[in-house]
């Protein structure tokens, strides 16, 4: 079997074993030469923090695309960053912007770039990715929220230096981003 169809494999079993564990924290790692991956499952599995983590290794850039967006803990790493030089875009669906939860207007009163884009075809933008670097991928059901921390049965999955799956989803932004609109 090849690498990427081991890294493949590994990740599917990551995300479906999950229904199967008792474990509240659970974090799997795998190394593969120059590639890593993590997952993180909630409620209170450390997802969140493992986000933190991610975005304060930032270098360059934080590339997110998110269905729904009511953290301030997620929202202040952003911000740091952000204050720190990092150049930080946000997308968020545009049906759930108009929450009054939503904290598109903290990170924009911040400075940081935000657009929201409504689903291809009428539905949705579910979208629940983030590239940093171009080099790292964060993905899985988990919304930026505190009910995917606290309450919910979600997953991320942290992936670096797979560079053929990273700028895949950094195309996919590039994409969302050019369609997205600036404001409501």
């Amino acid at each position: 079997m090849n690498k990427r169809g081991f890294l493949f494999l590994l990740f599917f079993s990551f995300l479906f074993s999950c229904s199967f564990q008792n474990e509240k924290n659970l974090a799997i790692s795998s190394n593969n030469e120059n590639i890593s991956i993590a997952a993180y499952f909630s409620p209170r599995g450390g997802a969140t923090f493992a986000i933190i983590k991610e975005i304060e290794t930032a270098k360059t850039s934080i590339d997110l695309a998110v269905f729904s967006f009511t953290s301030k803990k997620l929202a202040r790493a952003l911000i740091k960053a952000h204050d720190s030089g990092i150049k930080v875009r946000v997308i968020i669906d545009r049906e759930t912007a108009k929450s009054r939860r939503c904290i598109a207007p903290l990170l924009r009163d911040a400075g940081i770039p935000v657009r929201f884009k409504r689903g291809s075809r009428g539905g949705l933008m579910h979208n629940k990715f983030a590239v940093i670097d171009s080099n790292m991928l964060i993905t899985g059901s988990f919304n930026w929220t505190v009910s995917a921390e606290k309450r919910n049965d979600e997953n991320i999955v942290i992936i670096k230096g797979d560079k053929p799956l990273v700028k895949k989803f950094t195309e996919r932004f590039k994409y969302l981003w050019r369609l997205a609109r600036l404001e409501e």
